[in-house]
């Protein structure tokens, strides 16, 4: 049997390292988060290609101007594509349709950039007006409803849980769990910074079902511990060392079938699902990696600390 509590802290530190690192990369090499559309602003257009010009096309295409869209297959049969580019590029795309028409041309001068794209893309890619299915130019007052919005969900997803907890727990469980689903939360953003995956509503879906896959491991192991400190004599520390042993297996088999439905996604799924799917895998490791080696020992610590408090 495996002895967990007896490396409480070193995971507790390798946690926090990693933690440490992620957020270093992030603001020390990137100088933030990848921006998106959905956060920051932007262009936004639907548009039917030709059949003969594929995703690789499109990509060579901008990346020949050096703008960075992001392509979303929004119909294979009518080989619709969904463009959304950052507001970053919104100043390059009008500099772009002014060289094309000529910098004496008052029309593209006033022209706004969801124009100057949708001009650009007719002119190269020789569309007619109707292929165009829809064209916006994304503010960022959206954006930063949507970043208050995800905020809120994920706030009053602990809040709910906590309650859910102490009541069917005692309160050291529920502020165990609590801290592990915050260090899943804090950690996966670190991860999301450290690779500089686009923030995007699938992806705040992606850490919402994070919250939901951590808290049931998690609570399957308070379960047990529940169940064994009232049939055994030993110490609370071992309690918990034996109720985290007894659920291992259930805890890995579980990850790995969840893992295997979510690798599928990446290896025969679509492009426009990488990102939310990455997320997830990494995500699932990590909330078994905590329902181990972090929530049960932070219940751990506690009661030995309200134990010396009381003794004090």
């Amino acid at each position: 049997m495996f002895d967990f509590i007896k490396y409480k802290y070193i995971s507790i530190c390798f946690s926090t390292l990693l933690i440490a690192v992620g957020f270093g990369v992030t603001f020390g090499k990137y100088g933030g988060f990848a921006t998106s559309l959905d956060f920051d602003g932007g262009l936004r257009a639907v548009v039917e290609f030709p059949e003969n010009v594929e995703r690789k096309n499109l990509e060579e295409y901008f990346s020949s101007k050096n703008l960075e869209a992001v392509l979303v297959l929004m119909d294979k049969d009518k080989n619709d594509y969904q463009i959304d580019i950052g507001l970053g590029s919104v100043d390059q795309i009008k500099e772009l349709y002014v060289e094309r028409k000529g910098k004496d041309s008052v029309e593209a001068k006033q022209a706004s950039a969801i124009d100057a794209l949708i001009g650009l893309l007719q002119e190269d890619f020789k569309l007619e007006k109707k292929k165009i299915l829809s064209a916006n130019q994304v503010g960022s007052v959206v954006g930063a409803e949507l970043t208050s919005t995800g905020i809120s969900l994920l706030g009053l997803t602990l809040f709910f849980i906590m309650i859910y907890l102490s009541f069917r727990f005692q309160f050291k469980f529920a502020l165990g769990a609590i801290l592990a689903l915050i260090h899943d939360l804090v950690i996966t953003i670190a991860f999301i910074g450290f690779f500089q995956i686009k923030p995007s509503v699938p992806i705040i879906a992606a850490l919402l079902t994070l919250l939901g896959y951590s808290i049931n491991d998690t609570i399957v192991v308070f379960d047990r511990i529940r169940e064994n400190a009232g049939n055994l004599r030993d110490t609370f520390s071992q309690v918990i060392n034996l109720s985290i042993n007894q659920t291992l297996s259930r805890t890995f088999n579980t990850s790995v079938a969840t893992l295997i439905s979510v690798v599928a996604i990446i290896i025969g799924g679509a492009v426009e699902l990488y990102d939310f799917a990455y997320v997830l895998t990494f995500g699932i490791i990590l909330g078994t990696f905590s329902s181990v080696f972090i929530a049960a020992p932070l219940v751990d610590i506690y009661d030995t600390l309200s134990k010396r408090w009381k003794r004090s």
